[in-house]
């Protein structure tokens, strides 16, 4: 491909979008472009930063009021940046990994589409929380854009559905999003944690992710594998999280707080398993951050197109009984094998296959 200077744009200063953002910044470079990283302070590469966000549980716990109030007193600020950082860059592609402005990007979309084509990646499609509400607001940033991009062909339809006359690409997800692999004891040795047979949940604590029924099926699993643990790591956010009844559990070991960045791999090199028990979900951060550890996974129907794709592990219904089962042959006589190691070139590869579709369609 001719010379294409592309500009990442990524709301998020931590977590698994941050950590994809850099991967495919890595990855495209290789490919031989041009990349900068538009984002908040240290995660910002290339590119003049944005303004900080306001996320997380006490950004949650704020009324409706309250919380429109601090997005408009945010907005000329991360407008400012935003634009600034296209000036700087002078970008031929455009590609938003988050939201920037809530509610208003088609507009700045509109504005920045005059510059350069913009391509929007819609990481969690099938909303987590919001429901009807987020797909609306989410279709009419997709329908402002030049390009969709998602990471598997489940949410496909719903995306076409709702992104109008907007072309929607599948670019699966192959990247390392983690660190280099430690060893399982040595990982245990650095978080504390004693021998024992161990499955993982980890990351944000939040209904969707099947709490509800792990509740049921751990005592199954640790009835077949006395002495067995179940980590439960992350932030729980509101209320309503269910974490109660499974905390409650014999067995079950909760780190609540915000895990950092250097401790995640750590976090999944010290399991045996993760639990991926997802109600709804087409894509985890978390399945491939484990992938990087190579440490297998159980996940729900939801996640099957890419635990299939990737050979992460297993998928199991959600039902109480088979989850038991599944946990206890995992952590007991039958463990899975260690994933393949992700090969890093399929992501960036059809990523610039996008790039090269928008930018065609401009000329």
């Amino acid at each position: 491909m001719e010379r294409c200077r592309v500009l990442l744009v990524d709301g998020s200063d931590r977590g698994g979008i941050a950590t994809y953002t850099a991967a495919l910044a890595a990855a495209l470079r290789r490919e031989g472009l041009e990349v900068a990283v538009a984002a908040p302070g240290s995660a910002a590469d290339g590119s003049p930063a944005l303004a900080p966000p306001s996320w997380g549980p006490d950004v949650e716990r704020l009324g409706r009021g309250a919380l429109y109030r601090r997005r408009l007193a945010e907005l000329p600020g991360a407008t400012s940046r935003l634009l600034g950082a296209v000036r700087a860059v002078r970008p031929d592609v455009i590609h938003f990994q988050t939201e920037i402005l809530p509610r208003l990007d088609p507009l700045v979309f509109a504005a920045l589409r005059r510059r350069a084509p913009v391509v929007v990646t819609a990481h969690d499609p099938v909303p987590h929380q919001g429901g009807v509400a987020t797909l609306r607001r989410e279709s009419r940033r997709w329908q402002a854009a030049d390009a969709v991009v998602i990471h598997g062909r489940e949410p496909q339809v719903l995306v076409e559905s709702s992104a109008g006359s907007t072309p929607v690409f599948v670019v699966p997800v192959d990247l390392r999003l983690g660190g280099p692999p430690l060893g399982r004891r040595e990982a245990r040795s650095r978080l504390g944690l004693p021998e024992a047979p161990t499955a993982l949940l980890l990351g944000q604590l939040r209904p969707y992710k099947g709490l509800d029924l792990l509740a049921g099926a751990w005592p199954l699993a640790r009835s077949a594998v006395p002495g067995a643990r179940l980590l439960v790591v992350g932030a729980a956010y509101g209320d309503g999280t269910g974490l109660g009844p499974l905390a409650a559990r014999p067995g079950v070991e909760v780190r609540e707080g915000f895990v950092p960045e250097e401790d995640l791999d750590a976090w999944v090199a010290a399991a045996d398993v993760v639990l991926l028990p997802y109600h709804h979900g087409s894509h985890s951060g978390v399945l491939h951050r484990a992938l990087a550890a190579g440490t297998p996974v159980l996940a729900s129907p939801a996640l099957a197109e890419e635990v299939h794709r990737t050979g992460a592990g297993q998928v199991h219904p959600l039902v109480p009984e088979a989850w038991g089962a599944a946990v206890a042959a995992a952590l007991g006589p039958s463990p899975l094998p260690s994933p393949p190691p992700p090969r890093g070139t399929a992501t960036a590869r059809g990523t610039l296959a996008v790039y090269r579709a928008v930018l065609g369609a401009r000329r």
